[in-house]
């Protein structure tokens, strides 16, 4: 940033033989909006707008008609179930247009403001923009314990769908995850906004789990500080299922993802990037810009989670955790805005081909300015480049000490 002093950084570590390499550069096309069909209004037949008469049940009826392509006009619609898309749908929300899950609505894993129709089967071509989705939190509570059954605390639901675009949304007041997606391919996340009254635990933003690939998460932004209270882009190839915010999803590979144009003012974190023994490939990020808390990227293989995803003493490989491969980040421009040891890029899962290029530390923000900018741990380093230094091959598994920089 122009007037800043800021540390620019560029790494690289070598590929030792990894277990795979994915050269194939993700192919992101989606197939375009059939636009000479007609779009009609959803509250044609005289649902309600005014935030107090549910109709999520006369909203669906709509949307499970023949037709397939609708707008919502502007008003506060009061959900007393998930909206279900089945495939085909596009749905245009006016700007002012509010999806707001009535209180008492979300009780059981299964249930959220809004998600595809067929969770098993599938769906395909499915298209969303505009408006605001609110979990209104406070009429939606998680169970207590961490691994009580429950409501989630997801807003959005995507499972099993491949051709889909997100587009001009604003997410608010999620219980916990704001939208997430499990064995998804083909889609568009873009141009989303995240705000809310109260700011809760697990309140990822974008939530990729297992056995998503080819997409595109672009134009993300906190309206303000503190959200989102977790991860604002997560990629967790593999998680804790047993835990009641991660109900319903998947563990298995994330591959061919681009993340770029990411911007808070006091995230927790921009960008999580968890592999216990999936594999997260060709993997594209760049563009953040802001303040964290914690980590600008952290691929820390959950360690600081209340739930583990492996046992420490027992690691999957003999050589620690994870399979991280051809990942390539840059355009980094952050800073701490809390006074946490993590470090700003925190890896500590195996790692091939991992390119860090223009990473800039603004200082002048900096509430943290004795973390480390750059930490490895927990695995064995294969050699690597950091700037213009060498830095060859090392033991980094525990009791040796962590590399920083």
């Amino acid at each position: 940033m122009t007037g800043l002093r800021a540390s620019k950084r560029h790494l690289f570590v070598y590929s030792s033989c990894p277990p795979t390499i994915c050269h194939n550069h993700p192919n992101f096309e989606i197939s375009p909006h059939n636009r000479m069909s007609e779009y009609r209004k959803l509250t044609d037949t005289g649902i309600s707008s005014d935030s107090s008469t549910p109709c999520a049940a006369r909203l669906n009826a709509q949307l499970n008609s023949q037709h397939r392509h609708w707008k919502l006009p502007a008003g506060v619609y009061l959900l007393e179930e998930a909206l279900q898309l089945p495939s085909g749908t596009h749905l245009k929300l006016d700007p002012k247009a509010v999806l707001r899950l009535a209180d008492g609505a979300a009780t059981r894993n299964e249930h959220y403001l809004i998600r595809n129709a067929d969770l098993q089967g599938g769906n395909t071509d499915i298209h969303i923009e505009g408006g605001t989705f609110d979990g209104n939190q406070d009429g939606n509570p998680r169970p207590e314990g961490l691994l009580d059954a429950g409501y989630s605390g997801a807003s959005l639901h995507f499972e099993n769908v491949s051709n889909f675009s997100l587009k001009n949304i604003t997410f608010t007041n999620s219980e916990a995850y704001y939208a997430r997606f499990t064995k998804v391919h083909n889609f568009r996340i873009e141009q989303i906004r995240f705000d809310s009254d109260r700011v809760r635990p697990n309140n990822d933003g974008i939530h990729l789990g297992g056995n998503c690939r080819d997409g595109v998460i672009r134009d993300i932004r906190a309206l303000r500080p503190a959200v989102t209270g977790d991860d604002m882009v997560a990629l967790n190839a593999d998680d804790a299922l047993q835990r009641t915010e991660v109900h319903g999803m998947t563990n298995g590979p994330i591959e061919n993802i681009l993340i770029e144009d990411i911007h808070a003012e006091s995230c927790h974190t921009f960008v999580r990037i968890l592999s216990v023994t999936s594999p997260i490939r060709n993997i594209r990020i760049r563009g953040l810009h802001g303040g964290c808390m914690n980590c600008a990227i952290n691929a820390d293989g959950a360690r600081r989670c209340r739930v583990p995803v492996f046992d420490e003493a027992n690691p999957p490989f003999a050589d620690g955790v994870g399979i991280l491969e051809d990942i390539h980040i840059s355009d980094l421009f952050v800073w701490k805005t809390s006074q946490t040891r993590h470090a700003l890029i925190d890896i500590h899962e195996r790692c091939w081909n991992v390119k860090i290029d223009n990473f800039q530390r603004q200082r002048e923000h900096d509430q943290s300015p004795d973390s480390p900018s750059l930490r490895f741990n927990h695995f064995i380093l294969p050699s690597a480049q950091l700037d213009e230094q060498t830095i060859p091959g090392q033991d980094l598994l525990d009791p040796n000490p962590p590399f920083e920089s």
